[in-house]
C-alpha cells in the first residue's frame, strides 16, 4: 500500500502504520518490529519524495504526513495538533485520537467545531467535559476585535 499510485492510499497506509505502532507500545511496553530499520528507509523516502509528476499539493501532504509518521516509529512522539472551537481547546495528541479526530471531521465537514463544542456524545468521546453554558456578555467579552487582532 506503501507504493501505490494513489496519494491517499499511501497516506492512510502511512497513518495505519503509526497507529498500529501506537497500540503495540501501548500493550507491550518493549515493543520492538524487527524490520523497524527497512520501514524507516520507506518512511523516509515517502517524506522526502519530489516527484513532479505528482501533484504539488498531494507530494507536501504525503511528505508532512510522513515526517510525522517517521518522527513517531523512530522516536516514539506523536505530533500534537491543537483545535480550538469556541472559547476551548482540544488537543490531538496520539494517532488513534487524530484517526478518531479526523473521522468526524470527514463526516461532518465544517461543522465539527460546532459539534465539538454543542454535541455530548462527541464531547463524551474526546473527554471535553460537559458542554460550557455562556451567556450572551460572556460570549462578546471574549471575542477580540478586528484591531486587537491587528496589533498582536
Amino acid at each position: 500500500m506503501l507504493s501505490s499510485d494513489n496519494v491517499n492510499l499511501r497516506i492512510v497506509a502511512g497513518e495505519t502504520i503509526a497507529l498500529l505502532f501506537e497500540l503495540a507500545r501501548d500493550m507491550e511496553e518493549g515493543f520492538f518490529y524487527d524490520e523497524t530499520d527497512l520501514l524507516c528507509t520507506k518512511l523516509k523516502a515517502l517524506a522526502t519524495d519530489s516527484n513532479k509528476y505528482r501533484a504539488k499539493t498531494d507530494r507536501r501532504k504525503q511528505r508532512s504526513i510522513f515526517r510525522d509518521v517517521l518522527h513517531y516509529i523512530e522516536n516514539g512522539e506523536c505530533h500534537e495538533e491543537t483545535i480550538k472551537f469556541g472559547l476551548e481547546c482540544m488537543y490531538v495528541d496520539s494517532w488513534a485520537r487524530r484517526r478518531t479526530y479526523n473521522a468526524f471531521k470527514e463526516a461532518l465537514g465544517s461543522g465539527v467545531r460546532h459539534h465539538l463544542q454543542n454535541n455530548e456524545l462527541l464531547r463524551e468521546i474526546f473527554e471535553l467535559g460537559p458542554p460550557l453554558v455562556l451567556d450572551a456578555a460572556a460570549i462578546k467579552a471574549s471575542k477580540i476585535s478586528r484591531f486587537e487582532k491587528v496589533c498582536q
